[in-house]
Order: structure tokens, then sequence, then C-alpha cells
């Protein structure tokens, strides 16, 4: 298919041939029909359309006995709020799907006044021949973006429908001034969640000795206890726990602070205020002797893989440490060998080298008076080796054996069963399933980059809304080059390189939401970005995958 040419008898707009190039991307044809079912549990009382609400009201007295229709979606381009002018008109726009409850991304219904200014953050204009679907070529419409005043998000989208050929010219201003409203609205909803937010921190904070902070969407408050105990990393903790939390749940948790002190922190959501929460954090010295400062707190996986190279470290027994790249399986060999001799072999070198010099120097290697020899990479071992490296994990003799390989659930069935060989198992978890201790191996690195040099909030924030595949190798490259080009003594998401300049959308994630859209990223990677392929293989129907890719902030 063409984008850039025609429609009709006009030639083409930039910003349509772009919409119709994503919309033919997401699998669509111009004779599609919308496949997303409508969700049937609208949030009535959403922050958007409790700010909307009367605004809505006013525009359904003048759109009388104008023969258009103005349609609400949210963030999610789930349609929440429809006005008529007429049952007529209502039929219409029902026939073409465009119900309570139903998506209109442009990855479900193409080129729209609902999904295209999502996609472009910004008002459009679609003319009838310029939709997408055949289905929507009798209606013209004009489509703005509702956005945030403080946190510069897109809450949702406001459309203006006609049944004509061209889009009436008084759409957008008629629009913009609504949109403006809402957005007015919103900001003084923020206005009185923030002062929920302070309320519920003054009645805590008189009554402790202890540390309380309360922390929202873009407000952070501490008492002077809480200013000497936590610092930047701390924060993003506790932001962490605070989107776990549901509404009104209280809970307590232990956690290590920045500083390697152990406490206790009480959680306590706060009604109304989207996401805030009010923690009392209390040294907790009953537990272990705190870890120095500079060091990575451990989660359950990080312990118990610390927890077994220190034990291996004391057998001979042949050990696989596997993980993604970056992860640290090299640091992790270094740190097994301790003080004795080390020697390494990359089973990347073998396309350079050629298998024959290859394989002659791993046995010379062998016969070394190396105590310890590794074998990076195994993954990469042609099949024809496999039975060499066998014989040389039963070996009695020899230099103890470590190999480092990619994830074993990725591994081909020779080198799954090569590592299976292995008595001593490491897992390195990715970097990004190690959200509540980001902050201090981002500190850990930076410290090693430029000693003294701390991260800003907001930075460490845009960090932490990473996938970061590449992972702490990734992260070093990143905090190298913010380091290089720094303007002040901390780094501020001004100093990060722009791609990583990310709004923090996804580090707010509650640890469910994160859990469920590693397995669609997961999902999506595996299927080489079909979105078909990946729906099937998570046992979702496609529409329901679109739906929660857009509400994770999933991009292909």
């Amino acid at each position: 298919m063409e984008f850039g040419g025609t429609t009709g008898h006009a030639a083409m707009r930039p910003e349509i041939a772009l919409s119709w190039k994503r919309s033919a991307l997401s699998g669509l044809e111009p004779t599609s029909t919308p496949s997303d079912d409508p969700c049937p549990d609208l949030d009535k009382s959403s922050r958007l359309l409790q700010a909307a609400r009367p605004v809505l009201d006013e525009m359904e007295q003048q759109i009388q006995g104008t023969g258009f229709c103005v349609l609400l979606a949210d963030r999610d381009c789930r349609i929440v709020a429809r006005l008529f002018d007429g049952g007529k008109l209502e039929r219409l726009i029902d026939g073409a799907g465009a119900v309570l409850g139903s998506r209109f991304g442009e990855d479900c219904v193409g080129t729209t006044a609902l999904g295209t200014p999502l996609e472009v953050r910004r008002g459009v204009v679609i003319h009838g021949e310029e939709h997408y679907l055949d289905r929507f070529k009798d209606l013209s419409c004009y489509g703005h973006p509702i956005v945030h005043p403080v946190t510069r998000r897109v809450e949702g989208i406001l459309d203006m429908t006609g049944v004509a050929s061209r889009a009436n010219p008084l759409f957008a201003p008629f629009l913009a001034r609504a949109a403006g409203d809402i957005e007015r609205r919103l900001l003084e909803g923020s206005r009185v969640s923030q002062q929920r937010l302070v309320d519920a921190f003054q009645r805590v904070s008189p009554q402790n000795q202890m540390a309380v902070t309360a922390i929202g969407e873009d407000i952070l408050l501490s008492n002077r206890v809480a200013l000497d105990l936590l610092q930047v990393s701390d924060h993003a903790t506790l932001r962490g726990l605070a989107a776990d939390l549901r509404p009104e749940q209280s809970k307590t948790v232990r956690i290590r602070l920045s500083s390697g002190e152990p406490a206790l922190v009480r959680a306590d959501h706060v009604a109304g205020t989207d996401g805030g929460a009010v923690f009392v954090v209390r040294p907790d010295r009953r537990t272990s002797t705190p870890i120095r400062r500079g060091k990575s707190p451990s989660s359950s996986v990080v312990e118990r893989s610390r927890s077994e190279l220190s034990r291996l470290r004391e057998t001979r027994d042949p050990v696989v440490i596997s993980g993604e790249p970056g992860t640290g399986r090299t640091t992790a060999v270094r740190d097994l060998a301790g003080d004795r001799s080390l020697v390494c072999m990359d089973a990347a070198t073998i396309a350079l080298d050629g298998a024959e010099a290859w394989i002659d120097r791993l046995l010379a290697l062998v016969a070394g008076p190396s105590a310890v020899l590794a074998i990076e990479e195994v993954q990469l071992l042609p099949e024809s080796m496999l039975p060499l490296v066998v014989k040389m994990l039963a070996a009695d003799a020899g230099p103890r054996i470590v190999m480092t390989s990619s994830p074993l659930g990725d591994l081909p069935p020779g080198v799954a069963g090569l590592a299976g060989r292995c008595p001593g198992q490491v897992v390195l978890p990715p970097l990004r399933q190690r959200t509540r201790e980001f902050a201090d191996i981002a500190q850990a690195v930076l410290d090693s980059v430029e000693p003294g040099l701390r991260l800003s909030a907001s930075a460490l924030d845009a960090l932490i809304a990473r996938d970061w595949p590449g992972n702490i190798a990734e992260l070093s490259v990143v905090l190298q080059a913010a380091a290089r080009g720094r303007t002040s003594a901390h780094l501020a998401v001004a100093d990060l390189p722009d791609q990583y300049r990310t709004p923090p959308r996804v580090s707010r994630l509650a640890g469910r939401e994160r859990a469920e859209r590693q397995a669609i990223v997961d999902a999506l990677q595996e299927s080489g970005g079909n979105k078909v392929h990946a729906a099937a293989a998570l046992g979702i129907s496609r529409s329901t995958l679109y739906v929660r890719m857009r509400a994770l902030d999933i991009t292909v």
C-alpha cells in the first residue's frame, strides 16, 4: 500500500499519510471491522470525567440543532462519554462502533479524530475520505487532546463529528476552548489532591518522632527526621511502594535504606490523591548489620545469587552463571574466582578465530596452571564442540570450569543439557526486575564514574522508567555520557541522553502491572512484533492486547 498519495481527489496531508502507515502496520485494512469489545466497567468517578462533566453539560446545550455529536475518550482512547443532537446521528455512530467503552486507538480503528490526536498530541481535523477505514468515510471530525497542566500527560481526547465530506472549520476553536476548560478543572482537581495529601501528612507527622514522608504524583513532603534519614534513592523506593498500594490500603514492609541501615516502613494510601501515600519510617536495629554505602541492597533473587556465589566459592564444582547481556556475568565470574588465577575463553570469538584455533587454545588453557577457566557465552558454542566441554566438566584434574550463558530458558537444547551438568547454577536477574534497588545500583555505577556525583530525583525517575535491555552495562554507558555533559553537582534529566529523558509513567506502575507489562514485552519480542501471535501466546484477544499495550505504555 502506498502512503503520501491521494484520498479521493485531494493530495493526502503528511500527518494523514503517517497515520495511515501506522494503521497498516497495526494489521488493519480499509475494509476491516473494529474488533475491540466495549469495556462495560467504566470508572464514572475518574478524574477526567469529574473534570469534564460540567463542560460536557454546557456543550450538550450548545450542539442542539447542529447535527453534530461530541465524544470524549480517556488516555487509553476508550470512549467514556457521548453527546448527540438527535437519535439519527446516535444510531449512525452506534453502527460505526463508537459506543461507550469501545477503544478508538489507531491500532484498533485506524485514522480517526480520537486515535490520531492521541498519537501526535495536538489537534487534528479528519475529513471524510481521510479516515483509514471505509466505514468512517461518511463522517468528518476534529479531535483535540486534553493535556494535564501539571504532568503534561494526555488525559483524554475531545472529538466533534458530523455527517459531511469535510469538517466544519468551527470545530477546532470550539473544542480547543472546551479542552482548555477541562484542563483548568484538572488543575483544580490536582490542587485538591495535593491538599488531601498535605492534610494526611500533617495529621501523622506531629504525632511521630520518627521519619514521616508523603509522596504524591508531583509532590513530596518530609519532616525533619525524614530529611536527615532519607535520601533521593530512598524516595524512589517509597514511590515504588506507593504504586503497589490498593485504594485505602495500609501495609508494613521491611526495606534497606541507601545508607545500608534496615528499616520498617508503614505505608498508608491516601484516598482521593491519585496514588499518594504517607510513610512512617523506623530504623530496624534488630536486624542484621548494615551493609556499606555504595553496595546494592539485595532483593530475594539477588540475595540468592550472592549466597550461591559465596557457597560455590568454597567448592570445585562446575558452575554456570546465566542472565541477559549486561547483568554482570563476567563480574560474577571474577567474584567466584576470588584471588585464584583466572583465564577466560569467549565463544563469541569462534567466528573470528576459527573453530580449530579456538579449540587448540582451549585445550592449552586446560593443561595450563590456571585455577579457574571461564567459558563465556556458551550458547554460541557449535554443537560439535559440546562433547569436548562435557568431558572437561567431568574431568577430575585441570582447572575449575565456570560458564556464562544467556537465560537458561533461551538456550538451545544441546547447550541446555550442558548447563544441566553443572551442580552450581547462578541466575542473575535483569535490571528491569530490580526496581527497588535500582537507585542504589545507579548510584554505585555513578560512584565508579565520578565519586561524589549524585542523581536528582527526576533523573532517577526517568531512568527507572526504562526497560534496560542492555542492563547494568547499558546503565553504565548512559551515566558516563551524562556525567561528561553535566551542568551541576547533581545529574538532572537534562544531562541524560535524549532517548533516556522519558516520562516516569512506567516507573509508577504497580508490581502486578510491571509483571504484566514485562510478559507482554517478552511475548512481542518472541513473536517478532506480530501482535496476533503475541496475543495467542498470552492467551488473550488481539483487542485486549492493544488495550493493555496502551495502558502500560508499550510501543512496538
